[in-house]
């Protein structure tokens, strides 16, 4: 039979180890990592289907809302001025926001076809970010 003592110690490691697991999950959640727009398409068939969480500007006349539908088609490229693009898909309210080359985050996965079907659209609001007078949010007058 296990002592008074034995027994504590087996409860507070197991504790330990319980707290260390969920301090873990936390950590892990909490540091969201995304790709862009070039990392994504670089890693070819093996982001089909993978949940991904994906950052690049949106391309204005791309964007179609068919509200009846809530459905919200558009195109996303690199922030970083490079050539890549990729069409995304979103089911959902839209966002009163959503303009053209305003930075988003988009979070769902590739399609074979090379659509991406987001579950989650978070718009960057650049206004926060830039100087009166410069990118999409000078050019509406707005900025800090």
């Amino acid at each position: 039979m296990m002592s008074t003592r034995a027994k504590l110690i087996t409860a507070l490691v197991i504790v330990m180890g319980i707290i260390g697991v969920l301090i873990r999950t936390a950590v892990s959640h909490a540091s969201t990592y995304y790709l862009t727009v070039g990392e994504l398409k670089a890693k070819g068939a093996a982001a089909v289907g993978v949940d991904t969480t994906v950052s690049g500007d949106i391309v204005g006349p791309s964007v179609q809302w068919d509200p009846a539908r809530q459905l919200l088609q558009f195109t996303i490229r690199d922030a970083n001025g490079g050539g890549a693009h990729i069409p995304v898909v979103y089911h959902g309210d839209r966002p009163d926001d959503f303009s053209n080359d305003w930075p988003v985050i988009v979070t769902g996965r590739l399609t074979p076809g090379g659509v991406f079907e987001a579950d989650k659209l978070l718009i960057k609001c650049p206004s926060k970010y830039q100087a009166k007078g410069s990118g999409p949010a000078g050019a509406n007058g707005g900025g800090l």
